[in-house]
């Protein structure tokens, strides 16, 4: 994620919405350690609350405080997690989510999502959007064959059935043919890796309607998208089980997952049959303090002001392109965005491949422009804002956008014509 030809920036510090490469370059962060900060780099009141928390102790190994006051403020912001378990990052998180369903429901199937990130773990690493070292059939006909990660099993894809995005008729289908084998169906609100892509609108509703007539548990990863408000609240649609990770812990390490009472209750020890749990870290006191004090800083103002942010970016990007005669789409949803080339956005992980096919040359360069110009991007095209982010920031960087596609004009114009919708001042004569 954060390699990139000629060689990547290795980054010194970091001060508001800015960071520092070791060389003393400053650049404007506009991916936010990929979502995870929301608050910038330094926010006075989390380093004040992480001052604090270490006098008092990091992780002392036992139920504290501090989880309960941590517990109340997410729960604040996300109503359908009553009852939640700390772990350390968003791949435990989905991890145990999964777990979750399947020990509930005595079943083992996983439907996700084709293109979907959900960690790290090795069902996490199946059809994930990556260069597949294998791939194994498909359980029903019709459906993608479940693509897997350089050391995954091909043991694991048997459990794991995999559908595109956007497509809750597909998702009818298999619960009908197996959703008496099926635990769960995971899905991201934004298909982040997989090109930023926004869910349809009625799809996760739909979703919600088909795992509840087939009795299966519907998880939502909102890993990424608590930033968003979270979705589900935002969209009003409740699922059984929820993950949350990035910005829950104000820029240290921290996951949670949690949901129905019921669900979670199999996790008290003090149960007949309780399911096992434990983390040495999880939960640990320093990253809830930290989290505590993004959350009192992360409400409805903030979340309206990424809001504004996010489609003033997405607006001026595509405003950018069309005025230098190149085709580029810009989507997302709040402060979670993601350029593309071409006219049409994707809406599933196989539109994002075909607009990606041959174009990584491309996409450097713009990615490298952008360095140049002062800013700090995802080589894929990710970006994020913090709250601290002003207006007058992202309307730099739009500008910085459009020059660079105008540089690069001459360039496009070579090797991707189809991308070319108009003449660029930097094709003319005596232009850069």
């Amino acid at each position: 994620m954060t390699w990139y030809a000629p060689y990547p920036l290795a980054l010194a510090r970091g001060e508001g919405t800015r960071v520092q490469d070791v060389d003393g370059n400053w650049y404007e962060d506009m991916i936010a350690n990929y979502g995870a900060l929301a608050h910038g780099h330094n926010h006075p009141a989390i380093v004040a609350a992480v001052a604090a928390q270490v006098a008092r102790g990091t992780a002392p190994g036992g139920p504290t405080p501090v989880q309960y006051e941590h517990a109340e403020r997410l729960r604040s912001l996300n109503p359908s997690l009553e009852r939640v378990r700390y772990c350390n990052s968003g791949t435990e998180a989905t991890m145990w989510a999964v777990r979750a369903a399947r020990a509930y429901t005595g079943r083992d199937l996983i439907v996700k999502i084709d293109g979907g990130y959900h960690g790290t773990h090795e069902w996490g690493q199946v059809s994930a959007f990556f260069s597949p070292s294998r791939t194994t059939p498909a359980r029903l006909e019709g459906l993608s064959d479940p693509q897997l990660a350089p050391g995954v099993p091909p043991a694991t894809a048997a459990d794991v059935v995999v559908v595109p995005y956007n497509d809750a008729a597909v998702v009818a289908t298999v619960l009908e043919q197996l959703g008496y084998q099926v635990a769960a169906v995971v899905v991201e609100p934004v298909l982040g890796v997989g090109g930023g892509i926004p869910s349809a609108p009625g799809y996760l509703a739909e979703l919600r309607r088909l795992t509840s007539a087939a009795d299966v548990l519907l998880i939502l990863d909102e890993c990424a998208t608590l930033r968003l408000g979270p979705w589900q609240v935002k969209h009003g649609v409740t699922p059984d089980l929820t993950t949350h990770s990035k910005i829950i812990g104000g820029g240290l390490p921290l996951g949670v997952f949690g949901g129905r009472e019921d669900i979670m209750s199999q996790f008290d020890p003090a149960g007949p049959r309780p399911t096992y749990h434990a983390s040495a870290f999880g939960g640990n006191s320093l990253s809830l303090a930290a989290g505590s004090a993004a959350l009192d800083h992360f409400g409805k103002d903030e979340i309206d002001h990424l809001d504004r942010l996010g489609e003033r970016l997405r607006r001026g990007a595509e405003a950018a392109a069309a005025a230098v005669g190149v085709a580029a789409r810009a989507v997302g949803e709040g402060g979670l965005s993601y350029v593309h080339f071409g006219s049409t956005p994707p809406r599933d992980v196989a539109d994002t491949a075909r607009l990606r096919e041959g174009r990584r040359e491309l996409r450097a360069l713009l990615h490298l422009s952008l360095l140049h110009a002062g800013f700090l991007t995802a080589p894929h095209g990710l970006l994020c804002q913090h709250v601290l982010t002003e207006p007058e920031q992202v309307d730099a960087f739009v500008e910085a956008y459009g020059n660079a596609l105008d540089t690069l004009h001459p360039y496009i114009a070579s090797r991707h014509p189809e991308l070319i919708t108009g003449p660029g001042t930097a094709s003319r004569p005596g232009a850069r």
